[in-house]
């Protein structure tokens, strides 16, 4: 078997390092190039045609999944997840990525991924492959897995906030506000990037500032005829946006 070409896209150097150094040590990889982001990725795709790939999500520019979107279904490479949020990895799926490394990975758990990669190829040089692929994918597809603690950095304090205390939280800049009874923790953090991580059961988007625990909700009013005035079990009244009233009534069954 050829040597399998490996490109490397993570926009942390020192996840590049490390994954650089346990493939050097692999005899049957070769590295083709190393980018920080998925522009500098499709480039390199482009021009280089890898066989593997091992991709981080939360890039600048590109992120992965739009990388994976813009790369030509005939062209894609066997694609390694390599993320810090599991409940990625099922989307990552989507794209028939055959594993995924969960930051912070060890070099056992690397050597895992990288029999399964070398089981592919095998499949891949013997023709027939893609049922067997799918087969396989089917029996790794991991359960999704939803974020349940936040870390929370408050001066020299470090707090782990479990995500079912957490009554609404509140978009503030490039930060979120937790709002736990009465006390706040502020995160940096996107909404749309928060709300990927949280149960969808349990977690409401009410506007695009807000997102609410759903056990916290007492009560809710009408106001006008696409909005609700939502009053929390703390006393708390958080505004709903218009835009959010289909998807407000379906969630909440009313």
């Amino acid at each position: 078997m050829n040597k399998i070409k490996t490109l490397i896209v993570d926009d942390e150097a020192l996840a590049r390092d490390k994954l650089a150094i346990f493939l050097q040590e692999e005899e049957d990889f070769e590295i083709v190039g190393q980018c920080s982001n998925g522009m500098e990725a499709l480039q390199l795709l482009r021009e280089s045609y890898p066989d593997l790939l091992f991709l981080d999500i939360q890039m600048p520019e590109m992120d992965g999944m739009e990388l994976l979107k813009n790369i030509d279904v005939q062209e894609i490479p066997c694609i390694i997840l390599v993320t810090a949020y599991d409940n990625y990895a099922l989307k990552a799926f989507e794209y028939h990525a055959l594993d995924y490394l969960l930051k912070p990975f060890d070099r056992e758990r690397f050597l895992m991924t990288i029999k399964r990669v070398k089981e592919q190829m095998l499949l891949h040089s013997q023709g027939g492959h893609q049922t067997q692929l799918l087969a396989y994918l089917k029996e790794s597809l991991p359960n999704e897995k939803y974020l349940e603690k936040i870390v929370v950095k408050d001066g020299g304090k470090i707090f782990f906030v479990k995500t079912k205390d957490v009554e609404w939280v509140e978009s503030a800049g490039n930060y979120l506000k937790l709002h736990i009874g009465k006390n706040i923790h502020l995160i940096r953090e996107t909404m749309n990037a928060f709300e990927q991580k949280l149960n969808p059961q349990e977690f409401v988007r009410v506007h695009r500032s807000f997102l609410v625990n759903i056990e916290a909700i007492h009560h809710l009013e009408s106001w006008g005829n696409t909005e609700f005035t939502i009053t929390l079990s703390s006393g708390y009244k958080v505004q709903s946006g218009r835009s959010y009233y289909s998807s407000i009534r379906q969630k909440l069954q009313l």
